[in-house]
Formats: structure tokens, sequence, C-alpha cells
């Protein structure tokens, strides 16, 4: 029996919603007449959205799950918001009013334009209903009264300036099949489970360092509390929400640690010099060197290579330290399976590396060896393709399952595995290097399916 589809609901619905929240925002009632568009938002909209994404989660359909939900979320928000402004249930003084409706907008509006530009390798039609709703909460948040907050020179002269900063990187992705959009997904999948959701903000601890999150929480708050400066906490919050759900890795906020810390530093200060007479200058100094010490092991290599992890779960904690050793000993290891060949081959060997480390550590070291530029399919060294590979050499590849080099090769025969010193894990530790003959495939036709994102 058909199990129908979940979208023949969310889309009219919707539509309704939207519809009405326009008539709301063009003014056709009186602007005091907040509670005209309720009835439609939270009866028709709201619950119909929430129907139709737990109808879509049982019958397997992720995305559109995802897409009900998220607007399901916003429309009975803002009818809540609404009621509870018309009704006094927050307790929100009048004065505040704007500025609370300005929270609600600034927020949905940050979050769809992070959903705006995520579906732009979706159906147009997704791209074009997150932009459209964007352009409805900054509307909003203008006809609350609060577009001078968007509109002052110098938040115009701040987004020009962001904007000349992201030409490059837009440009670069609009040339490029918008490969950052492409990676985060694939992070997400990856990264973006339950577990690691939940394990995001926990493993800021390990980044900032145990001892300095006095500074990191003080600064945030101080940030916080200063109207000036209050659009860095923002940021810094928004960025937390965004790399949670999305499956970023944890230092992808190490940036901006030091903005928190100089503001914590300020806070600092500020306590020491009320205090009279001033103390406890000792206590801080002491403070931020047993952070320092106690962080050094966790982030820079300072430890013997003999201490560092041996096991994957281990090198969680910071896979970066243990991810390099031993490199030019794995150089060293291909460079004497290519030396084994015949001449002939020697002459036109391909090395072919499963991920960007080993191919950087292969370009780094290998041509003192008179090894070739290595090809891999790892992130952007898929986008300078197989360059100088020519067709039916022999390949020398690493970190790269048999099964895949079998779909273009016709032998495959192990030459060894890679060996790291103590035993220290790395992505490479104990992966076979494979001599691979017989290319099937040119490199131009199978070159689409080597590329991954991770």
């Amino acid at each position: 029996m058909s199990q129908g589809d979940p979208q023949l609901v969310a889309a009219p619905v919707f539509t309704i919603g939207s519809i009405a929240l326009a008539c709301q925002l063009v003014q056709i009632v009186s602007p005091g007449a907040l509670g005209a568009p309720l009835a439609i938002i939270l009866m028709c909209t709201g619950v119909f959205l929430l129907v139709a994404t737990i109808w879509a989660a049982a019958v397997g359909q992720s995305f559109v799950a995802c897409f009900a939900g998220t607007f399901g979320g916003f429309w009975l928000a803002y009818g809540v918001l609404v009621l509870g402004l018309l009704h006094n249930w927050f307790l929100i003084p009048p004065k505040d009013v704007a500025n609370t409706v300005a929270i609600f907008a600034i927020s949905f509006a940050a979050f769809f334009l992070f959903l705006t530009l995520a579906s732009i390798r979706l159906p147009v039609i997704y791209t074009a209903i997150f932009g459209l709703v964007v352009l409805a909460l900054v509307l909003a948040f203008v006809v609350t009264g609060r577009g001078t907050m968007l509109l002052g020179r110098w938040q115009l002269a701040g987004a020009c300036s962001a904007l000349v900063l992201w030409l490059p990187n837009l440009a670069w992705n609009a040339q490029h099949r918008w490969a950052e959009i492409a990676m985060t997904q694939s992070l997400h999948a990856e990264n973006g489970g339950l577990g690691a959701v939940v394990g995001f903000i926990p493993s800021q601890v390990v980044v900032v360092g145990p001892v300095l999150v006095v500074f990191w929480v003080a600064g945030l708050r101080h940030l916080w509390k200063a109207p000036a400066w209050r659009p860095l906490a923002v940021a810094y919050l928004v960025l937390l929400g965004i790399f949670t759900v999305s499956g970023g890795k944890p230092y992808y906020l190490a940036g901006m640690y030091y903005v928190l810390f100089a503001a914590g530093g300020v806070w600092a200060e500020r306590r020491l010099d009320a205090r009279t007479p001033p103390r406890g200058v000792r206590g801080w100094v002491a403070l931020m060197v047993a952070g320092a010490v106690l962080s050094l092991p966790l982030t820079l290599p300072v430890l013997p290579e003999s201490t560092l992890p041996s096991g994957s779960w281990e090198s969680g904690i910071n896979k970066d330290l243990s991810a390099t050793v031993g490199w030019r000993d794995f150089v060293d290891q291909v460079a004497r399976t290519e030396h084994a060949l015949p001449p002939a081959q020697r002459a036109h060997v391909v090395i072919l590396a499963g991920d960007y480390g080993a191919a950087g550590a292969l370009d780094l070291w290998g041509p003192a060896e008179g090894l070739p530029m290595a090809i891999s399919g790892h992130n952007t060294y898929w986008w300078w393709g197989p360059a100088g590979a020519r067709d039916g050499a022999t390949t020398i590849a690493v970190d790269l399952p048999r099964s895949v080099l079998r779909t273009f090769f016709a032998q495959v025969r192990p030459a060894g595995s890679v060996r790291t010193p103590h035993g220290v894990w790395t992505e490479e530790r104990d992966d076979p290097i494979w001599v691979c003959q017989g290319q099937t495939r040119s490199w131009t036709q199978v070159w689409p399916s080597l590329r991954h994102y991770d």
C-alpha cells in the first residue's frame, strides 16, 4: 500500500502561512493587529507542518522531515511570540517588545540564511523558499523599528567589507560546483550524528584548554553585556550553533577564542583594578601558565613520538599530533616500492593517494626520492585532477581499498604495508601499498568517481 507523500501537505500549508504573514507585513490590517494571521499560522501552517514532519520521518524522507520540522517550529514559535506579547505572558516591559521581536527575527534569519547557502546544490525551489523567508524576516526586523541597526552607515560598511572578503571564496566556489557546500554536507553526513552533535560543545574545552575556560566564559559574558561588542558574542554563538548541527570539526571555532580571551583579559584586569590595594595578579599569571602547560601536550608536538597514541580512539583528542608522524619513512617505503619496478615502468609510474595527508607527504619529500607528484581524489586535491598521470602506466596506490582499485585495474597486488615509528596511529598505518597494472579505464573516465570530501 502506498505511504503517500508528506510534501503534498507541507507545501500548501507553508504557502498559506507565508501569504498570511506577507499580508501582515504589508499592513493589510493595522500595525497593531498582530494577532490577525494567527489562526492561519498556528492551526493551519504550524500544526499541519508538524503533521508533515512526523509523516516524513515515518516514511524515511529525512530531508522533507527536516524542512517541515524547521518551518513548523518557526511558525509555531511566531504564534507563541505574538500571543505572549499580546497577553504579556513573558512579562516583557513595553520598551523591550521591539527588541524581543528583533531577537526572534535575527535568530531565524541567521539560520535560514545558512540553509539558503546550503541549499544551492538542491533544486532551485528550496533556495528560493529559504531566500524569501530570510527577506521576510529582514522586513519584519525593519517593521519593528530596528531597521537602523541594519541600515546604519557602519553596518553597511561592515557588510560591504565582509562581502569583499568573501568574494574570492564565492567566486572559487561558483567555478567549482560549490565545493565548500558539498564539503559541509559530507562533514554533516560523517559527523552529524547525535553523538557528534552532543560532543561538539564539550570538545571546545580541549580546544581552549580546561584552565582557560575562565577567560572563555568571562570574555563571552563581557562581550554580550557591552552593546558595542555584542555582535562578536552573537557571531560566536551563531557559529557554535552552526558547527554543532552541521558536523564541524572541533577546531573550526579556534580563531574566535582569541577574541574571547582578549575580552576575558579586559574583564580580569578590571577585577584586579577594582581591588584596593590591587592584588591577585600572581594568581591570574599562575592560571594562564597552568593553562598553557596543560594545553601544550594536546595542541603542539612537544612530547616524544613514543608517547603519542597508538589507537584511533586516543588520537581523537587531537589526531593532527600523530597524523604526520613517520611521513619521511612512509615516503621512503613508497620510494622502495617504486625503485623495485622495472625501468620501463618507473619511467611513467603514477602515485595515487587516498587522502591529502599522504599526497602532501609524497609531494614534499617524494621528488628527492625520484617520485612523481602524487594525485588524489581527496578534497581540493581532486580539483587539481590527474595531472601528468599517463593512461596504462603502472600505479602505486596507498590508503585506498583494493575493491575501489579493482574497478579500473585488472591487477592489484600488495607490495608491503605502511609502518610508523613506535606503532603510532596515522591515517595510513598498516595500509597496504598497492601496485596496480592493466588499467581498464582512462584517468579522465575514472576521476569523477574518486572524489571524496571529509
